[in-house]
């Protein structure tokens, strides 16, 4: 009997010091007290409550899941109307799960962060929820079991020193991913969390999120069917605590739920610089993306600007004006006055036996003519190879053009090749964003085509050809700020420069040349293409090169590139689209889908090549080889 006490006694949770009593903590913040005699401990953030326009109840990690009531009833004593919003963190997440199944007539929208799931939830597949239950630590495995199996177990398995308890609870170091340490979130009042005990904060968090739930949330049916409101969930995909296969399956279970996933991104990716104010944007004026309907919401930005000039681009510095940069290279006037810049390579064009328009990137100018600087001296003289590349309009040394769509830079490419005298028949090739030319090209002087190749073309997210689930998934898997770089330049092109040039969110990764969109080819390949003619990329405005290029890259289109025809039905010419399958830039999974809907195209997909792959050795041999000869 006296070993049965004494184990009892082992696995009895300590009496909790109650806040405010004799031996208790101290009470050091505003409380309300609720119904059951109960008291909350609160803290208001941002403006006062009687004047927000926006009210969230924001739920911290490691908390009770049954708080749902407490939830309403809180708001309740606080004043703050029928409707709110509601915000969860990791295990807060599953407070938010409760508030959509008990309260859903109190909520204006919900938000969940990084938010923790229960293995038992019984419509998870089995070998789905085994294989993530697995991907544990294995003493968070048995932690989870006592608080599963044997609740009455938790405060013991937890405190005991025979086996090693949760590591979550222990806070050891390798449970965080690369961008968690990064992050580094460390809170001054951790001693406070812990204070009336661990059974009664931590451990009863345990037996509540991963016990036996009330209901099976993906059982849940939207509480929006008007759109009067919007639910998110947001996850980073290297995220060690709560696996991303488990929230991929909710989204899919849900399809009314904003599935939000961040690449790179691991647990505490809500601390990251910009990420805080983007998943507020999403809840409270229903920023989402591709949906094909207007987004009308973004231009409640506008009202953050302090003055209209603000938003306005300066006037471009145009080459050859008293106060612009002077023209050091041959240029063509075009038929409304504007000039394109050129730059001739290979062989000359008088003896040359293929002739090649090469239309450069994104960020680039003539200087930078892959196809050209790359290709072998063998190819060139043996094929007879010239090739002129030139500045895009506003790029380099070319005249910006403020009318520019779609359609004029196919138009461009012609006047081009006729004031050069390339005769009736060219080729065309676009490396990244000027592949989006070759299908303007395609579309509007097929007639003028000998061939065509497209380098790694950068794709419109927004093109109706695509359905909608596989764009959406594309698009969420670039870096959130070039989420929304692409999501102003579409929706609202007139705040494309203000966006790309204020400090107070991250812009473009693209512009800002982050090393992170680099695979590790493209890392390998980029100390041979450090180009020494930068500086003249932008030199006449940021706006009338990389923004505009933005604007009509992602912006809408005049036509659907899968709805083209084969330009060469007699097989006269051939289109080739090639692609690398570690490409951060632009995704694969798009390219092939392209690929299938055009069975006329010839895809060449690369494995373990990234957007750079045409700077690789033997590359542009290749390239060429297989355009102009038909070499595979």
């Amino acid at each position: 009997m006296g070993v049965l006490a004494g184990a009892y006694q082992a696995i009895q949770p300590p009496s909790p010091k109650i806040c405010g009593s004799a031996d208790g903590p101290p009470v050091t913040a505003p409380r309300i007290k609720l119904s059951d005699g109960r008291h909350l401990a609160y803290k208001e953030h941002g403006v006062p409550k009687d004047i927000a326009k926006y009210k969230i109840v924001f739920v911290h990690g490691f908390d009770s899941c049954k708080h749902d009531a407490i939830v309403a009833e809180t708001l309740s004593l606080l004043g703050l109307e029928s409707k709110f919003y509601v915000i969860g963190f990791s295990m807060g997440g599953e407070v938010i799960w409760s508030c959509l199944k008990y309260i859903p007539h109190r909520l204006a929208g919900a938000t969940r962060l990084s938010p923790v799931v229960n293995y038992w939830w019984p419509s998870f597949p089995a070998n789905l929820s085994k294989k993530a239950y697995y991907q544990q630590f294995r003493q968070d495995q048995w932690t989870l079991r006592v608080a599963h199996y044997t609740p009455w177990l938790n405060y013991w398995w937890n405190t005991q020193k025979l086996f090693p308890a949760s590591s979550v609870i222990a806070r050891r170091p390798d449970i965080l991913s690369r961008h968690d340490k990064e992050l580094n979130h460390s809170s001054r009042r951790d001693y406070m969390v812990r204070q009336l005990g661990e059974y009664e904060s931590l451990h009863h968090d345990l037996i509540i999120g991963f016990g036996t739930w009330d209901f099976d949330p993906m059982e849940m049916k939207s509480l929006f069917p008007n759109k009067e409101g919007s639910v998110h969930l947001w996850h980073g995909d290297e995220d060690l605590y709560v696996p991303v296969s488990l929230q991929r399956y909710i989204a899919q279970q849900l399809p009314w739920i904003h599935y939000h996933k961040s690449p790179g991104a691991g647990h505490m990716f809500p601390y990251a610089d910009g990420m805080s104010d983007a998943t507020l944007k999403a809840l409270l004026i229903g920023e989402n993306l591709p949906s094909r309907e207007p987004c009308l919401t973004i231009c409640g930005l506008i009202i953050l600007l302090t003055y209209k000039e603000a938003i306005r681009p300066p006037t471009p510095k145009i080459c050859g004006s008293a106060d612009g940069p002077p023209i050091t290279g041959p240029r063509i006037k075009l038929s409304d006055g504007r000039h394109l810049a050129y730059k001739e390579h290979g062989v000359p064009k008088d003896i040359a036996k293929h002739k090649i328009v090469f239309v450069h990137g994104f960020d680039s100018c003539r200087h930078d003519a892959v196809v050209a600087d790359s290709l072998s001296p063998e190819i060139v003289e043996d094929l007879g190879v010239y090739v002129v590349s030139f500045d895009r309009p506003g790029y380099g040394e070319s005249d910006p053009n403020t009318k520019q769509t779609v359609k004029s830079m196919a138009l461009d490419v012609e006047e081009l090749a006729d004031k050069l005298g390339l005769g009736s028949k060219f080729y065309v090739i676009g490396f990244s964003m000027g592949g989006q030319v070759i299908w303007s090209c395609l579309k509007y002087i097929p007639h003028r085509l000998a061939g065509a190749t497209l380098l790694t073309p950068a794709i419109n997210y927004w093109w109706p050809g695509f359905p909608a689930t596989l764009s959406k998934e594309a698009y969420y898997q670039q870096f959130l700020e070039d989420q929304w770089a692409l999501r102003v330049a579409h929706y609202t092109p007139w705040l494309t420069y203000w966006w790309n040039t204020k400090k107070l969110f991250p812009s473009s990764g693209v512009i800002a040349n982050n090393p992170d969109l680099n695979s590790r080819q493209d890392k390998e390949i980029m100390p041979k293409i450090s180009s020494i003619t930068d500086y003249i990329i932008r030199q006449q405005g940021e706006y009338e090169s990389l923004h505009r290029d933005m604007i009509i890259g992602f912006g809408t289109w005049e036509f659907d590139p899968m709805e083209l025809k084969n330009p060469f039905p007699n097989n006269e010419g051939s289109v080739h689209l090639w692609q690398g399958d570690e490409d951060f830039l632009v995704p694969v999974m798009l390219q092939r889908y392209i690929a299938k809907r055009l069975p006329w195209i010839h895809y060449h997909e690369l494995p373990g090549a990234g957007h750079e792959f045409p700077y690789a050795d033997g590359m542009c041999d290749a390239i060429i080889k297989a355009l102009l000869i038909g070499e595979k």
